[in-house]
């Protein structure tokens, strides 16, 4: 509990300073957006910036992985989201083809080629998707069913070894989940990667831009929430019985 405590702890202080970051980054990007004229001589530092959004991102990964690997199952669950940022959550993340509906709704002109590209990848990702997800399924079932059958079974009567039988399906469902956690985060940098390396640099500004831009605005909307949900929790006039009337 202590360690998991701690690991939380060192996530959220990271985390809030990557979002800082990740802001800095955007309004770099936007900045370039601004003024097209400049694109061809900007194309060096536009790819300086490119690899240093994309290093940014690694770190995440990386730090979430270490989290991941002290207590897994608070990564899948994260406190440090909101409970609408959870909504969109897939194996601990967003969904590796989130990225790829972006591409094509940020308003990209891409060339036919770039197009039959884009769906190849949105067909591989679908599939590695699906394979990840019967990768889970039957982690569930393999690992928690038996122990879970076999204790409704005994009808909550103590045995012996039964306790010491649902902590290791416990572990086992720990390291499993771990494993997918970090195959389908693997997914999802894989997928942007290939997705930069199929547009222009300047196109690749304007995705980041649109892919940062939906990440924060899921966040703020659900920072809103929780604050719209906390007011009229404090407010007694909200729940319809501060109006009083004989």
């Amino acid at each position: 509990m202590e360690n998991s405590a701690r690991s939380q702890t060192e996530f959220q202080t990271f985390f809030r300073e990557w979002l800082i970051q990740l802001e800095l980054y955007l309004n770099q990007l936007l900045n370039f957006l601004q003024f097209p004229d400049d694109h061809q001589q900007d194309q060096p530092n536009h790819k300086q910036l490119i690899l240093r959004v994309m290093a940014h991102y690694h770190d995440y990964f990386l730090a979430k992985a270490r989290v991941s690997s002290r207590n897994v199952f608070l990564v899948l669950s994260p406190p440090w989201f909101s409970p609408y940022e959870r909504t969109f959550l897939w194996v601990a993340g967003f969904k590796p083809g989130l990225s790829l509906c972006i591409v094509k709704t940020c308003g990209l002109e891409l060339t036919s080629d770039q197009v039959e590209r884009i769906e190849r990848l949105t067909v591989e990702t679908k599939d590695d998707e699906s394979a990840i997800a019967e990768r889970l399924v039957t982690l569930q079932q393999q690992v928690l069913a038996p122990t879970i059958l076999a204790l409704t079974r005994m009808g909550g009567r103590e045995v012996n070894g039964m306790i010491d039988d649902a902590d290791a399906a416990v572990d086992s469902l720990a390291k499993g989940m771990e494993f997918l956690v970090g195959l389908a985060d693997f997914l999802r940098e894989k997928t942007v990667a290939k997705v930069v390396g199929i547009l222009t640099t300047d196109q690749t500004v304007m995705f980041l831009a649109a892919m940062i831009q939906f990440q924060l605005r899921i966040r703020r909307w659900g920072q809103l929430r929780e604050t719209e949900i906390h007011r009229d929790a404090n407010n007694p006039l909200s729940s319809g019985f501060g109006g009083g009337g004989s």
